[in-house]
């Protein structure tokens, strides 16, 4: 019987404006089932950690704004384990709240950290592969980054250099880490062999995690270890309030993997897609015998048209001649219509239209 329990942490508090406008400021993709399933994203994610993470040690940290819909979704999860992000930042604020929110109650806690927008082919692998990072990481302090091998020159991923091999030829020491890189770049990086796609997928121990804050957040730290584990709930929201929106505000990926210190990497193949902007929808979604991607409960009507994502919602209908790789997406009060060939065109004019139009479109 091993000498750890395994937590699981599902961010959950972004805005998702990389599948704008479907996903919106009051209903962010995480929230949305883009594939007509019956799940969202977000419950795929928690369906697929509940199979061997009991729900009493799985959390989501969300924003504010999107708690009742955390609850909504995830009726199973006890109310105590959705963890409040008082501001929007990046990952990594809220990756370390929810560790120390952890460690406090289970000091020799094994924690996986996931996005909540992911596409997982082999599930049975993910468990296996995820298990036994749980379990390298408890006997070890270290953290553990989750990578798959890359397949083509996608500027829309991180990439991670694998260094000297560690374990059993599939985790390696962290070399370098470029996060999105250029398509020139992207195209050397598969050519060498010698990187992997990050997933989003961290994995570490509650000590391991504790340590890092010493060195990044010493005050914050100090706060934690004085409390012996002893912290109200009440007092752990004053902390968070004081300290969350002026501390680590950058992703957990370059908070990690930018370090080099402590970090391997696992080369995972479990078969995995991040499903975070268009393109990478595209790439998962079911396709007709053109290429075309409909999603949505709306009507379209095709004609000489390929390699399109289109997404009507329900009560509309699109009539298209002649399109070739484009989105045509319509959500409310917006409808986009843009070429599908990059994963930040949509968040460019997203935030151009909020600087434009105001915030009501987005």
């Amino acid at each position: 019987m091993k000498k750890h329990k395994d937590f699981c942490i599902i961010m959950a508090g972004g805005e998702g404006r990389r599948l704008w406008p479907q996903s919106r400021k009051y209903l962010p993709k995480q929230f949305i089932d883009f594939f007509g399933t019956g799940r969202t994203l977000l419950q795929q994610t928690y369906d697929r950690f509940a199979a061997f993470i009991p729900a009493t040690q799985i959390y989501v940290s969300t924003y504010r704004d999107y708690v009742d819909l955390v609850r909504e979704q995830l009726p199973d999860l006890p109310l105590e384990n959705v963890l409040v992000e008082p501001v929007q930042l990046s990952t990594a604020p809220a990756a370390a709240w929810a560790s120390c929110h952890i460690g406090m109650r289970e000091p020799d806690a094994a924690i996986i950290v996931t996005p909540a927008d992911q596409h997982i082919v082999r599930e049975e692998r993910f468990r296996e592969q995820v298990q036994r990072a749980l379990d390298f990481v408890a006997d070890n302090d270290v953290f553990v980054a989750m990578g798959v091998k890359t397949t083509v020159p996608n500027t829309a991923y991180g990439y991670i250099q694998m260094g000297n091999p560690v374990k059993e030829g599939v985790l390696y020491n962290v070399k370098s880490f470029q996060e999105k890189p250029a398509a020139e770049y992207a195209r050397l990086f598969v050519e060498s062999g010698e990187f992997l796609w990050n997933t989003g997928l961290f994995v570490w121990s509650a000590r391991s995690m504790q340590q890092l804050l010493r060195e990044v957040t010493p005050v914050v730290a100090e706060r934690i270890e004085a409390a012996h584990g002893q912290m109200s709930r009440d007092e752990e929201l004053t902390l968070v309030r004081e300290y969350y929106p002026s501390n680590l505000n950058q992703s957990i990926d370059l908070m990690l993997l930018g370090r080099g210190k402590n970090v391997y990497v696992y080369e995972c193949d479990f078969g995995w897609a991040d499903v975070g902007c268009w393109p990478e929808l595209y790439e998962v979604a079911h396709k007709d015998v053109d290429g075309n991607a409909l999603l949505g409960a709306g009507k379209v009507l095709l004609s000489g048209c390929s390699r399109n994502v289109v997404c009507m919602p329900e009560g509309r209908a699109a009539i298209i001649k002649g399109l070739e790789g484009y989105l045509v997406a319509e959500c409310d009060n917006v409808l986009v219509i843009c070429p599908n060939d990059e994963a930040m065109t949509v968040r460019r004019l997203a935030d151009e239209t909020l600087v434009k139009l105001g915030e009501e479109y987005l």
